[in-house]
């Protein structure tokens, strides 16, 4: 049922490029059908050149038939195969939109529970698989399965018994081969599982280049990337070992129809049963058949894992959507959040439980705890990254699930801990793809206390980042995003460990930058360094994804809590680092 749906995907997902296809599967059948029909006049050629007086004519004429028969066949293979790829690259074109344009609907979730590997051997390589499948495999099976029909037809027409000769060897091949699919499933969702780890592996190893270089580890020596390969070899060397023999002996068994006719019908022959013109054409269309017999094997053998590929991306596909919201935000919002007993899972992970807190406007609450806790997750919740199954988030009493996406992304900001960068001049990753001008732009990155590093490259704000371009440092990237985030001026600020990755001269220029981005913004501030949120409207420290204090810095000292254990060990870690320098 699994392989039959994914089937009925494909063609649901075809289109309009159905008809091309049911067009070069026409064709494909004509053309083989014409392939046989040489065979046939040849066989009326020899009963001709049989008979006492011979028709010259006739079978000049018959020549001539069959060297447009030839010409005929070729152009209209030809013509399916040109319906055929024309739809096959179309359909692959559509499915890969489909998958992306799904994707970028899903929420943040989808990706923390998919590696890069796995989407990209999903919506590269197991869609280009389908092409085969499409372009050849199809009008190839319309071929497969009405040659053989039509010469079988034709061979029992002239003698019933010699044509039950032929199979011998197609039961035989069956038979082998209903044993070679016991298994097969298995197999197959153990390569598509390899195939992604191993993409996975390959992308982590390239992401990984320079610390592997920093501990000398070549390819070799780095255990995942070399067990996974090892893995992966293995795997195509246990399936060559178990498939191999049986393929073997079904290809000779397949091939072998003039093992069976010859004696047989030579047998016959001599009997006088069937004549010499009978004779040889069952020689030769012998051959026709169990080719086209064998195509039809074949496919049914690759069948499951070609169509693997519109099984992984029908799963993409299955994946539920977050729901647009509809709602308009004021254009002058007063950026309350509220979060109202709220509870989120990762899968069956649950990360918040019960959650409930207000964020008044334009003031700074910082969420502090534990790692794994929850602040990271609480934070990317109000930009929607996941939504809420229990409970609602509001900004100024709008829940956000009904805001919509547009409304919200230009209301909310976000400062990563981990930058994304793009291939790109140092002008376009500030403005990312808006509209501000080049005047807006340099006071962002004034106000960001990156401008005099920009100006200092040789052609400024035109320096290209990335491969063929610059390398930025954390805290150089930070203060990029800094400056987006101003240009960006929305009234909510998300800031996720911006100061991780800094040296003491950037975190000074970060905090600077900061004074300057927050000035009259609701912010929420995911920190680890807990001298940089002494100074917060509220502090909020979480454990087990819970709120277990709240209040303001000098609060939370006195009332010698875990705030009160993680600012002393806070202090404990730098004054054991000041020692070491």
């Amino acid at each position: 049922m699994k392989k039959k749906s994914n089937l009925s995907f494909l063609l649901e997902v075809s289109g309009k490029e159905k008809i091309k296809l049911y067009i070069a599967a026409i064709f494909s059948v004509i053309s083989s059908l014409l392939g046989i029909a040489p065979y046939i006049f040849m066989y009326n050629i020899i009963l001709e050149i049989f008979k006492t007086s011979v028709d010259y004519e006739k079978i000049k004429s018959m020549a001539i038939i069959v060297g447009v028969i030839v010409v005929a066949r070729m152009v209209i293979f030809l013509a399916s195969g040109v319906f055929s790829h024309v739809a096959a690259y179309t359909i692959l074109y559509e499915l890969r939109m489909k998958a992306i344009n799904h994707i970028s609907k899903l929420n943040m979730g989808f990706f923390t529970g998919h590696t890069i590997g796995e989407i990209k051997k999903t919506i590269n390589e197991d869609v280009e698989k389908l092409e085969n499948f499409i372009a050849h495999q199809i009008p190839d099976l319309a071929s497969a399965v009405i040659t053989p029909i039509v010469v079988i037809t034709y061979l029992l027409y002239l003698n019933w018994k010699l044509a039950l000769v032929l199979c011998i060897p197609i039961v035989l091949g069956f038979i082998l081969q209903m044993s070679m699919f016991r298994g097969m499933e298995g197999m197959s969702n153990q390569y598509h599982a390899l195939l992604k780890k191993l993409n996975a592996t390959i992308i982590q190893y390239i992401n990984g280049m320079n610390v592997m270089k920093a501990f000398n580890l070549s390819a070799k020596s780095f255990k995942n990337y070399k067990d996974t390969t090892k893995e992966y070899a293995d795997y195509w060397i246990e399936m060559t070992m178990a498939y191999s023999p049986k393929y073997a002996i079904f290809l000779v068994l397949i091939d072998s129809g003039l093992l069976f006719m010859i004696p047989i019908g030579g047998i016959m022959l001599l009997n006088q049963t069937i004549n010499v013109s009978t004779y040889i054409i069952f020689l030769i269309l012998s051959s026709n058949f169990l080719i086209s017999f064998k195509q039809l094997l074949e496919f049914g053998a690759q069948f499951s894992l070609l169509l693997e590929g519109a099984g992984k991306v029908r799963e993409i596909l299955k994946k539920e959507q977050q729901v647009k919201g509809n709602r308009r935000l004021n254009e002058k919002i007063k950026g309350k959040i509220e979060f109202n007993n709220i509870t989120f899972k990762y899968d069956k992970e649950e990360v918040i439980k019960n959650l409930s807190l207000t964020i008044e406007p334009n003031s700074i609450v910082a969420l502090v705890g534990p790692s794994g806790s929850g602040k990271t997750t609480l934070g990317q919740l109000v930009g929607r990254f996941w939504d809420v199954k229990e409970g609602s988030i509001t900004i100024d009493g709008i829940n956000i699930k009904e805001i919509k996406m547009e409304d919200l992304m230009d209301n909310v900001s976000f400062v990563f801990q981990n930058v994304f960068m793009l291939h790109d001049t140092i002008a376009e990753n500030i403005k990312m793809g808006s509209n501000k001008s080049t005047e807006e732009i340099i006071e962002a990155s004034k106000k960001a206390q990156i401008h005099d590093f920009i100006m200092s490259l040789p052609n400024g704000y035109d320096t290209l980042l990335g491969e063929e371009g610059i390398k930025l440092s954390g805290g150089e990237k930070q203060r990029i995003s800094i400056a987006r985030a101003i240009l960006k001026d929305s009234p909510i600020i998300i800031l996720d460990e911006v100061t991780s990755y800094s040296d003491v001269e950037n975190e000074s220029k970060i905090q600077q930058a900061l004074r300057t981005l927050l000035r009259g913004k609701t912010a929420i501030i995911i920190a680890h360094r807990l001298y940089t949120i002494k100074n917060a409207d509220k502090i909020v420290v979480l454990n087990e994804g819970e709120i277990v204090e709240q209040g303001t810095h000098d609060f939370l000292m006195n009332k010698k809590g875990l705030y009160r254990h993680l600012w002393d060990l806070y202090d404990y870690e730098v004054l054991e680092v000041e020692r070491g320098a």
